[in-house]
């Protein structure tokens, strides 16, 4: 597991290049969606696919759709097609929130919005909106209380 998501994080640094702020965001992401999965007791190849989506969910590219540019970069990097399938699936459908099919969708859900509300410095009435309707997992709710106590 290790080894692929090593390799994707290292695609989107290669992809980034010297943008700190893009890398800063896909690592607190990632971190982010990394230690609720775990603590939330995921299976691991759950967990491979959500600090792979996690890594990748934020990608712009302007000449594909962000699941095709996914595709093609975790492909090159020679990453299993579940892993490719799940993932390209998660990026299509990442703001959908009426079709999250899965715990490694919804906990990138929540920890792209933690992510989110403190870069855009987000006042507390959206936070609680926010939390009412999208947050499920335990430690989802966790985080948020800790960060923004809601």
């Amino acid at each position: 597991m290790t080894k692929n998501v090593n390799l994707v994080a290292k695609a989107m640094k290669d992809h980034y290049g010297e943008c700190q702020d893009k890398i800063k965001h896909f690592v607190s992401v990632y971190t982010l969606a990394k230690t609720i999965g775990e603590l939330e007791k995921l299976p691991e190849t759950t967990q491979e696919y959500l600090e792979i989506a996690a890594l990748v969910c934020d990608v712009d590219e302007c000449e594909k759709s962000k699941a095709e540019f996914v595709q093609d970069m975790l492909k090159k990097e020679n990453i299993e097609y579940d892993i490719v399938d799940r993932v390209s699936f998660i990026v299509d459908n990442f703001y959908d929130y009426d079709h999250i099919t899965g715990l490694d969708h919804q906990i990138l859900l929540e920890a792209h919005m933690i992510v989110d509300f403190k870069e855009r410095n987000c006042d507390r009435a959206t936070i609680v909106k926010e939390a009412n309707n999208r947050f499920m997992t335990n430690y989802g709710r966790a985080f948020l209380k800790r960060a923004f106590g809601v």
